[in-house]
């Protein structure tokens, strides 16, 4: 199945390249194997629109759910070890638009996990300041790792890492979502107040959110655009 993904996306390369996935986990800055620490999904390359945000797939893409128990679970320290994902391919992303990362704590075995738990926001991707309305202006366009030190805020325990890109191109306050997930458990001391702000997929976006608002085909461009979800843990 990952072979035979993989090897579509490289006869697709050309078309391939205006859509993506995060398949790749890095950890440490290493980019560990195509789907061997991020559950898969059934919906390929292709993106989401608005209303996905009300569905439970939300959380880590459709199908996922299927392929739960195929990835590893990586062992990581909290406040010491650098982890987050790799577009297929090594890719350079080259949609507008904010890339937001959450971790949910799992109840127990997070390969049984269905991410319908609280989850909090440990890293996001914005604009530069002020925003000029160019794609360029978007920190995560023509990237491809988005990693960052792990919160030594974080109790331990096993927990889904959702990364998202919301892709502000689509006119009229429409966007495109790429969603995936990986599996991640974490060793760490800490014993303070809990993570927070914490939302719910589905529930957590509503489509009047200022930042699934943003109308980027409006030719009055706002020098800020809000960015989705809560606030980052441990701001």
């Amino acid at each position: 199945m990952h072979i035979s993904l993989l090897a579509g996306a490289l006869a697709l390369a050309p078309s391939a390249s205006a859509h993506f996935l995060f398949p790749h986990l890095m950890l440490n800055g290493v980019r560990t194997g195509a789907f061997e620490y991020v559950r898969e999904h059934d919906f390929g390359f292709m993106p989401h629109n608005n209303d996905w945000i009300y569905s439970p797939d939300f959380r880590c893409n459709e199908g996922s759910w299927r392929h739960r128990r195929e990835p590893k679970t990586a062992q990581v320290t909290a406040g010491r070890d650098v982890v987050g994902f790799n577009l297929h391919l090594d890719f350079d992303l080259y949609h507008p638009g904010p890339v937001t990362i959450y971790l949910s704590r799992a109840p127990g075995d997070v390969r049984d996990y269905d991410g319908s738990g609280d989850w909090f926001k440990v890293y996001q991707l914005g604009h530069r300041y002020p925003f000029d309305g160019r794609d360029e202006s978007w920190l995560g366009f023509g990237q491809k790792n988005f990693q960052f030190r792990l919160p030594a805020q974080i109790p331990a325990g096993e927990y889904l890492m959702r990364i998202e890109q919301m892709s502000t191109h689509p006119p009229y306050r429409q966007k495109e979502w790429y969603v995936q997930c990986a599996h991640l458990r974490i060793a760490s001391n800490y014993t303070g107040r809990a993570p927070g702000p914490t939302i719910r997929f589905p529930g957590g976006y509503n489509i009047n959110d200022p930042a699934i608002q943003y109308d980027s085909w409006d030719p009055r461009k706002p020098t800020v655009v809000p960015l989705p979800g809560p606030q980052i843990w441990p701001n």
